[in-house]
């Protein structure tokens, strides 16, 4: 038998709707390119976008990243939709340190002045980031790569004469060094591909032809990964290799096969290798090719 209690929770609870009537879908905050492609040493430009957030009024953006890696150069609100030089607005954070990888800014409209952003976004942040060379970064290792960009957002809209804070997706951005075009593959094969052998253990050579089309040096490696028909997988990579600008080289390494008829297929990917001054090593792959080793230890 139901209660008194048990019939007013019922009845309370069924007058609340399930969809909140005034509620509004997430504004999308995105750090843009969300993947620089600019190699270590260089400079991007970046800008913080908002899209659905119709009236906008306020946000508090920030950006956290590793500063080993990136060091954001400068931030401003110039020829976004907040530009104080166009718009009457309070900035009550604008924070950029580089020395902890962090950007922060807050900015709201003053006197009921609200923006519509367009569907594909506007901006309401520029920045400006440098890459760090691993060379002048000690702390630096390869583990710190790819590096997020981390963006945390708070947005508000200006609805029915007040301010209200919308969820909000936060799209990050992410770095890793691009391959070197300069860095090319001439081919990549076994020393030999169809083998007549009869001693288990027997050591077949990889390698791969590369050359620097480049004005600068590049250190490449050569990573051999391969899957055979009777279940082999294995990989293996040659040592570092650093070429001149103009300079041909062989990345070579080694493929230990098994004593039964078999066929692998290798996959050859020609590298470029960054080292860091922790001794590691990060590689950024490049060109990629497959080729066959036939095992065949007789009748």
């Amino acid at each position: 038998m139901l209660t008194r209690a048990t019939v007013l929770i019922a009845t309370f609870l069924l007058a609340i709707p399930l969809i909140p009537v005034n509620a509004v879908s997430p504004a999308i905050v995105s750090f843009t390119p969300g993947t620089p492609n600019v190699d270590i040493g260089g400079t991007f430009a970046a800008s913080m976008l908002v899209s659905n957030a119709p009236n906008l009024i306020a946000y508090d953006i920030t950006l956290i990243y590793n500063p080993d890696v990136l060091t954001a150069t400068s931030a401003t609100l110039s020829g976004t939709l907040f530009d104080p030089a166009v718009h009457n607005v309070f900035v009550a954070r604008a924070e950029n340190f580089p020395s902890v990888g962090l950007v922060r800014y807050a900015v709201t409209f003053f006197s009921g002045e609200t923006a519509n952003p367009s569907s594909t976004g506007s901006s309401v942040l520029n920045l400006n980031f440098h890459v760090n060379d691993p060379a002048t970064v000690p702390t630096a290792t390869a583990s710190d790569y790819p590096a997020s960009i981390i963006v945390r957002s708070q947005i508000d809209i200006l609805s029915n004469g007040d301010a209200l804070t919308i969820p909000s997706i936060n799209n990050d951005g992410l770095y890793v060094p691009p391959a070197d075009t300069a860095l090319r593959s001439v081919g990549c094969r076994a020393v030999t591909g169809g083998l007549n052998i009869l001693a288990k253990g027997f050591n077949d050579g990889l390698f791969c032809r590369v050359t620097n089309t480049g004005a600068q040096s590049i250190t490449a490696v050569g990573i051999f990964s391969w899957q055979s028909v009777g279940g082999q997988v294995g990989s293996t990579s040659s040592g570092l290799v650093t070429l001149s600008a103009g300079q041909a080289g062989q990345l070579d390494a080694t493929l230990t096969v098994a004593n039964a008829n078999d066929i692998y297929i290798v996959t050859a990917t020609v590298a470029r290798a960054i080292t860091f001054a922790d001794g590691s090593v990060l590689t950024i792959p490049g060109p990629t090719s497959t080729f066959k080793v036939v095992v065949n230890t007789g009748l």
